[in-house]
């Protein structure tokens, strides 16, 4: 009788800087069922069975601490003999609250703002562009501890800096108080007041800008146009560099990660799938021949705008024109994706170099607007999902 392939993850074993990864557990066996324990203990045909379609499996650490999971697994497959068992090791070392770092990742010029791009504890990318007379903060990131003003003064040379926040969520402004109490200019999209709310979180919008679609904001030599894309939020906005094609799109556009994945969470809003792709198509058509590369909010790699967003808007296009048979089990369970079951995908995560896609919780703006309101198929409009 032949053997069952050994079970192999994705991504590999390894040490990990961010707090959760989440994993996939397959065979090249056709049909193979993967039993697998989380705790180092020896599997058996009692353990659990992997189900891709209720989500990968998340494997977490703890900030400013070394810990350490041990995933152990085998296959086993109708007419066969069950595979060894493997063993997978991971091992989180996460930075601990109120450091930052920084990288360089363009020198200014007469004609373009230095670019330098910042991470907080969590790994949340925010970025700081160096103007000739002013210096401005993409996002604020979620730690509130450290002095962020502080240290982008010193990147900057002494430069007034200003910041703008693209969108209300919580890894996002954990330091608009403190840019506020430096003295600091902040812009920050208004609509987006109740999802602050939602989270619990004490922010002073009313002493803050509103950053709306169709301001600009001017370093010098650098002018930002902002774009706004409701859908993530509704009054989430991107940020355009004319100049070098370059976009920051915070949590709007990418943040794909391999790794965690990630997709456009939809769900965390009232905004339909449908409304995304008009908002997208909008977007596209305004900046067309000018977008170059795309800054994320979450990324480590910096996408091609063009490649990007032509897979993200495939898959929406697609699951607005076919409906819910379009839709696939999300990469995250509902429970890790508050409440998301499904989610429309253009690519594959593990081998594509551009893939994309949203979560949602209603495709149709109909849907939206129905009594009651009719959620995408695998939406449960009762999970919480924890931060």
């Amino acid at each position: 009788m032949s053997k069952t392939a050994i079970p192999s993850v994705f991504p590999a074993e390894g040490v990990f800087e961010f707090s959760t990864i989440h994993v996939d557990l397959s065979s090249a066996t056709p049909g193979a069922r993967v039993h697998y324990t989380l705790d180092g203990s020896e599997p058996t045909m009692d353990s659990p069975v992997y189900i891709r379609a209720e989500g990968l499996l998340p494997l977490r650490g703890e900030h400013g601490a070394d810990i350490r999971h041990t995933l152990r697994a085998f296959a086993e497959a109708d007419g066969r003999e069950p595979s060894p068992v493997v063993t997978f090791a991971y091992r989180f070392c996460c930075p601990a609250n109120g450091a930052y770092r920084h990288q360089l990742l363009r020198e200014p010029t007469a004609d373009a703002a230095g670019l330098i791009r910042i991470e907080d504890f969590d790994l949340d990318k925010m970025y700081l562009l160096v103007g000739t007379e002013r210096a401005l903060l993409i996002d604020a990131g979620w730690d509130e501890t450290g002095d962020l003003p502080g240290l982008c003064r010193e990147l900057s040379g002494g430069l007034p800096v200003d910041l703008a926040v693209a969108h209300g969520h919580p890894d996002h402004i954990g330091q608009v108080k403190a840019f506020l109490e430096a003295g600091s200019t902040v812009y920050l999209p208004h609509a987006d007041r109740e999802a602050i709310a939602s989270f619990g979180l004490d922010v002073p919008v009313e002493r803050t800008l509103d950053i709306v679609d169709g301001i600009s904001l001017s370093l010098g030599n650098t002018v930002l146009r902002v774009y706004g894309v409701p859908g993530h939020t509704p009054g989430e906005v991107v940020l355009l560099d004319e100049g070098t094609g370059d976009l920051f799109s915070s949590d709007a556009f990418g943040s794909n990660r391999r790794y965690v994945p990630d997709t456009a969470w939809l769900q965390l809003s009232e905004c339909s799938l449908e409304s995304s792709l008009q908002g997208l198509e909008r977007f596209l058509k305004a900046t067309k021949g000018t977008l170059r590369r795309i800054f994320t909010g979450h990324n480590d790699e910096i996408l091609d705008a063009e490649a990007y967003l032509a897979a993200l808007q495939t898959a929406l296009r697609r699951a607005v024109e076919r409906g819910e048979d379009a839709l696939v089990p999300s990469l995250r369970s509902a429970a890790e994706s508050f409440g998301s079951g499904s989610a429309a995908i253009e690519g594959d995560w593990r081998i594509d170099p551009i893939w994309a896609g949203a979560n949602l919780r209603f495709l149709r703006e109909a849907d939206r607007l129905a009594v009651p309101p009719r959620y995408a198929r695998g939406f449960n409009p009762r999970i919480r999902t924890e931060l």
